[in-house]
């Protein structure tokens, strides 16, 4: 007889999550010249159903049974250069069951655009370098003449700090050779930094360090470094009035980070406030060590960022809501400045908030987050005050500034308004700006001419045919379009509905567009300019715009909320703000948060230099108290009022939301999938959670858009974990939905719609 073969090495298997709608891993054999490659959350290429799909691991190839299991096809990772450290398998794991979605599909949503399926071409460096001067202590005795040019230019450089030569350009005739002069004299140096520039084009100068920070920097700092030092996870909330200086803590807890040897983190709400805070770590901090991560890079661009946090080339990332993915492997701090501002909220596919998601990495990474805002979300402002987040008050402004005086007028009693929409104060301190060479700003958050195009003889408004919604006038274009699906048609000759003649159609409301043209009917002499998403909806457009007003070739700027933040301009003497109801009139709980912030936001935009700003909000119901502790600067009232609000019909943060929203074609099947979801849901919640409260189903505010049917579900629980759990068990009673009908979840919504 012979003895059995020695059996071979156990086969190596992978637990893989894969980039599909798939709730569980599938497992995988590991080859052997592929195994020693893999890690948690490396990126594979495996075959389902004879398909090549992108994989995640969950695990190092382990020994395993092999029988039945199909071989990865491959290591898409580099050597040296992983999607993300293992390390973050948790914080991924916790992310994507607490915003009910499948594991694989998250990490594939958070990946930037391309590192799916292989390698991207690197790209050269971007941006140019700057020449900038600093000042060296030298030797006495060859020191230039106290009144030389090349004097004074030093003491500039000890008073102001590094200057770029071609700002000392503009100060001094024959900058350039004054700079060599003293560079050679021992008493100047010279270094060359990336050059940034800012929506505009116009080059980001580096800001000095200031030489003393206010006493509210320093309380601040003194709570949040021990934190960095320690390694722990500590939440701050750094409440600050504008231009109390929360740059400069954030840039301080950053030095602290890396000083302790690990890396920072800072996102920030807008691309504008990205690229300043680029300009000024790359400053601080060292050219190389900064990457950056927003939607104003390309997709190459943001590859090779990616890249080079991941090889550990970078050690500070600052971006938008998606870098709180970043492949940091140690941050030592985080940084969300404008935490109330939902650009946070990702509105599709993983419905995340990237602030909530920043405090999470905070826990499983062991480093304290720091929530900046001069208008905090009531839920984080709550949280402060229950002591759950610590609270750090910055009331003072760094420099002396005057926060602009605020106005509001009552609509109610004010007369007729001048081009429908200026009331004869706000015409007349509107003529004094222009008049004394200063320029304003007109807030009225509707793009268009009109919103409607009504037949006055039958009495309907065009509607979009694919939507529960009218058409909005473009009188530029001569067309009519749908702001939530983008048709779009040409102006009528004759009323669809009744077949009266066009001479019967007439606007009804106001639009920025209305406004501007307007204006300039009651004031052809002065330089009117518009911004909104028709007049900027490409960044060389937006430039653009911008610029002239930088440039002071425009008197009335009037544009939607994308004025509202992100934009300074030094001679903005004015700020109407057109119709406040609209923001006070949204049916949403959050409406009155939402005005407060707008109000407070434009108040920041006004200020010219020499003396402080005029705001002017013109509404039909001045006695609101959102209006009244904005315009007040009382913002302790309007969050106690506002507390006290949500309280008595509980809404967050003393309930938690999560909203459904089943579409489809056909508008009975989907009533019918809302109604069969919402009675087994209901079953769950009377069997696991009494206290919690099912809402719905009903059609959505705009209940047909892009040719589906919506019908939305709301449950409001105590906790979020309840919430989920009836959701999961409501689910799996009711089934698969019916073919055509799709379910989306948004856990936490800030919209109801």
């Amino acid at each position: 007889m012979h003895s059995p073969a020695p059996a071979g090495p156990a086969p190596l298997v992978v637990e893989v999550a894969l980039a599909a709608p798939l709730w569980r891993g599938l497992s995988y054999l590991a080859p052997p010249d592929l195994a020693p490659l893999i890690a948690p959350l490396t990126r594979l290429l495996v075959p389902l159903r004879g398909r090549r799909v992108l994989g995640f691991a969950l695990s190092a190839p382990g020994p395993g049974p092999g029988e039945g299991l199909q071989p990865l096809l491959d290591v898409l990772d580099e050597p040296g250069c992983p999607a993300w450290p293992p390390g973050l398998l948790k914080f991924f794991s916790r992310a994507a069951a607490y915003y009910q979605a499948p594991l694989g599909q998250a990490l594939a949503w958070a990946l930037p655009a391309g590192l799916g399926a292989g390698a991207a071409p690197a790209l050269p460096p971007r941006g140019g370098q700057v020449a900038v001067a600093s000042f060296r202590q030298g030797d006495q005795a060859r020191r230039p003449p106290a009144e030389s040019r090349a004097a004074q230019l030093l003491r500039l450089l000890e008073r102001e700090g590094p200057q770029p030569l071609p700002e000392l350009r503009q100060r001094f005739a024959q900058a350039t050779a004054l700079v060599r002069r003293l560079e050679a004299l021992g008493w100047l140096a010279i270094s060359h930094q990336p050059l940034v520039k800012d929506l505009l084009g116009r080059p980001l100068w580096p800001e000095p360090r200031p030489q003393q920070l206010s006493q509210d920097q320093e309380k601040a700092l003194a709570a949040i470094l021990p934190a960095v030092a320690a390694g722990r996870f500590q939440p701050f909330l750094l409440y600050g009035v504008t231009g109390s200086g929360k740059t400069e803590v954030y840039l301080a807890a950053c030095q602290a980070a890396l000083e302790a040897g690990r890396q920072a983190l800072i996102l920030t709400p807008e691309i504008g406030l990205c690229l300043r805070l680029e300009g000024l770590l790359r400053d601080r901090l060292g050219a190389g060590g900064v990457a950056v991560l927003h939607s104003g890079l390309s997709p190459a661009a943001r590859r090779e960022q990616w890249r080079g946090i991941s090889r550990g080339q970078c050690r500070v990332v600052v971006g938008a809501r998606s870098a709180v993915f970043a492949p940091l492997s140690d941050p030592g701090v985080i940084c969300v400045d404008e935490e109330q501002d939902e650009a946070y909220k990702q509105e599709d596919r993983l419905r995340y908030h990237g602030r909530d998601l920043a405090l999470l990495r905070g826990q499983e990474q062991c480093c304290p987050v720091v929530l900046g805002s001069a208008t905090p979300a009531v839920t984080t402002y709550h949280r402060a005050l229950a002591g759950e987040i610590t609270l750090l008050s910055m009331p003072t402004r760094v420099r002396a500034a005057q926060l602009p005086r605020m106005e509001v007028l009552d609509l109610r009693s004010a007369g007729p308004l001048e081009g429908g929409f200026l009331s004869r104060r706000l015409g007349q301190k509107l003529t004094e700006t222009v008049a004394a060479g200063n320029q304003a700003l007109l807030f009225l958050n509707r793009r268009g001419f009109a919103p409607a195009l009504l037949c006055t003889a039958c009495g309907k408004s065009l509607g979009c045919p694919a939507c529960s919604l009218a058409l909005t006038l473009h009188q530029a274009r001569a067309r009519l379009i749908c702001h939530a699906c983008g048709f779009e048609r040409p102006l009528p000759q004759a009323c669809p509905a009744c077949g009266q003649d066009a001479e019967h159609m007439k606007p009804l409301g106001l639009g920025t567009e209305a406004v501007a043209a307007r204006l300039a009917e009651l004031h052809p002499d002065w330089r009117i300019a518009r911004l909104d998403r028709d007049t900027a909806d490409t960044p060389a457009q937006l430039r653009h715009i911008l610029r002239q007003v930088a440039e002071l070739k425009v008197d009335v700027l009037v544009g939607t909320q994308m004025l509202a933040k992100g934009h300074h301009f030094p001679r903005i003497a004015l700020v109407g703000v057109l119709m406040a109801d609209q923001a006070l009139a949204a049916p949403d709980y959050r409406a009155s948060e939402r005005a407060y912030a707008l109000v407070t936001q434009v108040a920041g935009r006004a200020g010219r230099e020499g003396g402080p700003g005029l705001v002017i909000v013109q509404t039909y119901d001045p006695h609101h108290h959102a209006l009244q502790a904005a315009l007040g600067q009382r913002p302790g009232e309007f969050y106690a009022q506002e507390l006290a609000e949500r309280q008595a019909l509980g809404y967050p943060p003393f309930r938690r939301l999560l909203g459904l929203r089943l579409e489809g074609a056909d508008q009975a099947r989907v009533e019918r999938a809302a109604t069969l979801l919402a009675r087994h849901l209901e079953q769950a919640r009377r069997k696991l959670r009494p206290a919690a409260q099912l809402l719905g189903p009903a059609p959505a505010p705009v209940a047909r858009l892009a040719s589906r049917w919506r019908y939305l579900l709301l449950i409001k629980s105590p906790d979020a974990g309840s919430a989920a759990a009836i959701l999961r068990l409501g689910l799996h009673q009711a089934g698969a939905l019916p073919a055509g009908v799709r379910l989306m979840v948004d856990v936490d919504p800030l919209t109801l719609g």
